[in-house]
């Protein structure tokens, strides 16, 4: 999930336990989390080498500065540097300023996180394992940030992320939110092992149609891992599962409104024009907290909806395919005698049907 006030991104101090179940490993790195809370107001120098380096690190850069190219390494080096002087950066882009002035009760956080990690791996793997291929071998990480864009969670390149900080102040009551968050994170790192390849970099985004795909990729991501990780059904009175529910109630409310509302977004981007600044704000309008994400829920009663029509291991063979096919799949489920499923905006199967032009077809899941 690529939530603005978002979900998923614990990176958990010292954890490296794997949990297995069926074809799913699934570990929990908190190494940068902790790098971040050792040298916090330790005014020691900052390894910029072992930084630049980081996997972790770069897959968070990539997607904060897919949102805002002021989100750069060179400004989490900056903004540890300070921290490490037990200072904080104006603007503090990555929010240092929790590893500076709630240092011990962000640590006190991660020390739950892990001491509750059997419970929480267990939770995820039940919730995800049930669509994912059979055939399939995953091996993934949860990770724990203590620094980042915004409250909530995010994946990247295959990592699902955590902010630990969003959740620190209540993270006992906040622990329900954090499972869902957790597996819905986590199920978008399964989508690189057997969804269609896709990539999420929109800064390359350049044309209509590249426009359009990405519209239906995001979709097709956020709609499923909302679908497998239900936020409606989140428990606790702590401001992150308040939120999710209060973004769900509304979302759903909304679905034949928000239905449309694709439809007309795939004919807006279809236009000739800017594609990557159209792009980026339907983007804004549908997948981010910063307007209660209601794409997610869109995409969310769309595989609902497959599933309910032509079955479970349809749902997941369609997932497997270009975006577009999740589109007219859908189309198809819901011209079915009895559904009454509203149906997805013209424009949008318009623009599905020309981008799936000689690639596989829902319709050989079937």
């Amino acid at each position: 999930m690529n939530w603005q006030i978002t979900t998923a991104c614990l990176v958990f101090a010292g954890l490296t336990a794997t949990a297995q179940a069926g074809n799913i490993d699934l570990s929990i790195d908190s190494s940068l989390a902790d790098y971040v809370l050792e040298v916090s107001c330790s005014d020691e120098p900052v390894d910029e080498e072992r930084l630049r380096n980081s996997k972790v690190l770069q897959a968070q850069i990539k997607h904060h500065s897919g949102l805002n190219e002021k989100f750069s390494m060179d400004a989490y080096i900056e903004g540890l540097q300070a921290a490490s002087r037990c200072e904080t950066l104006e603007p503090d882009l990555f929010r240092f300023r929790y590893a500076v002035n709630d240092k011990e009760e962000l640590a006190q956080a991660i020390a739950f996180l892990k001491s509750h990690e059997d419970e929480l791996v267990n939770f995820v793997k039940a919730k995800i394992t049930p669509y994912f291929p059979a055939d399939r071998q995953f091996s993934g990480e949860i990770v724990l940030s203590a620094a980042g864009l915004s409250c909530g969670g995010f994946s990247m390149d295959g990592a699902f992320f955590i902010d630990v900080p969003c959740v620190a102040d209540s993270v006992e009551d906040e622990f329900d939110a954090i499972k869902i968050l957790s597996a819905h994170e986590t199920y978008h790192a399964l989508q690189y092992a057997f969804f269609a390849p896709f990539n999420e970099d929109m800064q390359i985004i350049a044309t209509p149609a590249a426009a359009q795909d990405y519209l239906f990729m995001s979709l097709l991501t956020e709609g499923t891992a909302e679908y497998v990780a239900y936020s409606r059904e989140v428990t606790g009175d702590g401001s992150l599962a308040t939120l999710f529910r209060d973004f769900a109630v509304k979302g759903y409310q909304r679905i034949k409104y928000n239905l449309r509302m694709i439809g007309y977004s795939a004919e807006v981007l279809g236009q000739p024009g800017d594609s990557n600044r159209r792009l980026r704000d339907i983007y804004t309008l549908g997948f981010t907290g910063d307007t209660g994400q209601p794409f997610y829920y869109v995409g969310a009663t769309m595989a609902k909806t497959i599933e309910t029509i032509f079955g479970r291991d349809t749902l997941v063979c369609v997932m497997a395919l270009s975006p577009e096919q999740f589109v007219l799949a859908y189309d198809a489920a819901t011209s079915k005698p009895g559904t009454d499923a509203a149906p997805i905006g013209p424009g949008a199967v318009r623009a599905a049907q020309q981008l799936g032009q000689g690639k596989a077809s829902f319709e050989d899941c079937i």
